[in-house]
């Protein structure tokens, strides 16, 4: 399990993560990381987290925000609100490296595990070119992180009945959870 201070890389969206605050760290109350993005890099499909407010702040570089489908550009020093129940996505808009901030709260386990098993799963090369899974391993992880995050389509409803049914087949065929190797630890 990561730490506060750990870095992951995912190597499908070009992120690299540093944890700066877990939920263990805060009580639950939020969690904070900063990611960094190549050029042409991404956060992943469009999608929503349920139960948690998430606010970024840009620190370096050119962020493409897509929020409801309302697309921005931000530059460092500036901050956007993402409520709960808000279908989004980001990345990397810019030529250069863009950095950005993201807090989410609360802070729920889920949330740490949401980037350890789905960056794990790009770096055993089990996504696809937009950073998704199969259905399979979707279904096994998403007991541990639909709590964090769901897809912004079909509803979550449906997602939530399709995985429950595929579940025990992953299982019954042996998937396995990824394991995410951490590019760097604190000092």
């Amino acid at each position: 399990m990561v730490r506060t201070g750990d870095a992951i890389e995912n190597p499908v969206t070009g992120q690299r993560l540093t944890f700066l605050e877990t939920g263990a760290d805060s009580g639950g109350e939020s969690f904070r990381a900063e990611g960094a993005f190549p050029p042409g890099g991404f956060a992943g499909v469009e999608h929503i987290h349920p139960h948690q407010d998430e606010h970024f702040e840009v620190l370096a570089g050119q962020a493409a925000f897509s929020v409801e489908g309302v697309k921005r550009v931000l530059g460092a020093g500036q901050r956007i609100e993402v409520p709960a129940g808000t279908r989004h996505t980001f990345g990397n808009a810019g030529d250069d490296e863009m950095r950005v901030v993201f807090e989410f709260r609360p802070a729920p386990e889920s949330t740490q595990r949401f980037y350890e098993l789905y960056f794990g799963f790009a770096q055993e090369g089990r996504v696809n070119s937009k950073a998704l899974p199969d259905l399979l391993d979707i279904a096994l992880v998403w007991p541990l992180v639909s709590h964090h995050a769901v897809l912004a389509k079909p509803p979550a409803w449906v997602q939530n009945g399709l995985f429950r049914i595929l579940s025990p087949i992953a299982r019954a065929l042996g998937r396995r959870l990824p394991s995410c190797e951490v590019a760097s630890h604190p000092s």
